[in-house]
């Protein structure tokens, strides 16, 4: 199998943050972006000035998620609440405190007005996102939960869980399928694969391949970083998947062939000083967001079937 050829240049550093940063998320209009961490403030960028637009929210506590809903902004926090905000009257309409620890992702279901969030309590928390009703509160793991991933019918979610293990459920009751005992330490990442395969990021700095077909069998396992993956993002038009870790370092994989990467330093691509935090694919044009502890965010073009 032929390999996807890529080459990928920097294209922006945004800097106005005071601290670390560990989400990014797609802002209010296509030419923007939101970012946010420990520094308590979400900021919105436009990314033609690459300046900050007159817009920020202040929170309680570090922002560690962000979810853009079209109208409405939901920001995790590491108090455990979640904060939602109306994009066009800019207030909060929401309060949601129900976890106990931080709220480490939110995401929404691909079809139903369900937002899910993953805490450090162990719980997933969902929401409707037109009443902002409970829907349902289950406890999945004693440690951290850091990602969830949807397969593209929605049928699916996997949980990456903080005992290293991996839940993948059902989403009309939210049982667990299969509980994979995936990582060392902690899964820290998770996303489904075009071919319907399921892929992981650890703490153990491995992307391991789960096999669908054979009921999340593990299929592969790649040396991928030097230390810990910490997201993993795939590009709108399904070809390309970018992981990023706690090595300072972004790696951009063919998603059809995963075995060699290009991959993103200091040294050669004036990539991030310290750990990168978050990733985000922009638009069909291949335009990849991350965000790192060096609290910058750096924007990334990416060309594929280049010689």
């Amino acid at each position: 199998m032929a390999y996807l050829k890529m080459k990928a240049s920097k294209i922006g550093e945004l800097k106005a943050h005071s601290a670390s940063l560990y989400a990014i998320e797609k802002g209010r209009e296509p030419n923007t972006i939101f970012s946010a961490g420990a520094d308590k403030v979400v900021a919105e960028w436009n990314l033609n000035t690459q300046e900050t637009n007159p817009f920020a929210i202040r929170t309680e506590s570090t922002v560690y998620s962000l979810c853009n809903l079209g109208e409405q902004l939901a920001i995790g926090t590491l108090a455990g609440n979640i904060h939602v905000i109306d994009l066009l009257a800019k207030t909060e309409v929401k309060n949601l405190k129900l976890h106990t620890k931080g709220v480490f992702y939110l995401k929404k279901h691909p079809i139903q007005p369900w937002l899910y969030a993953c805490g450090g309590d162990g719980k997933v928390s969902i929401w409707n996102t037109e009443t902002w009703d409970l829907l349902w509160e289950i406890t999945f793991s004693s440690a951290k939960l850091r990602r969830i991933a949807f397969d593209q019918e929605g049928n699916l979610a996997a949980i990456a869980c903080g005992d290293g293990s991996l839940k993948i459920i059902e989403t009309f009751k939210q049982r667990v399928l299969y509980d994979i005992d995936a990582h060392a330490e902690s899964s820290n990442s998770v996303v489904f694969l075009p071919n319907g395969n399921l892929v992981s990021g650890g703490k153990d700095a491995l992307l391991k391949i789960w096999n669908r077909s054979d009921g999340f069998s593990l299929l592969k396992t790649i040396p991928a970083h030097n230390f810990a993956i910490y997201d993993l993002v795939l590009s709108p038009n399904k070809a390309i998947l970018a992981s990023v870790s706690r090595d300072k370092t972004i790696k951009l994989w063919d998603a059809n062939n995963i075995e060699t990467p290009i991959r993103l330093d200091r040294a050669k691509n004036q990539a991030h000083l310290n750990s990168v935090n978050a990733a985000i694919w922009l638009n069909d044009e291949n335009i990849l967001a991350t965000c790192s502890d060096d609290r910058t965010v750096m924007l990334w073009k990416v060309k594929q079937n280049v010689n």
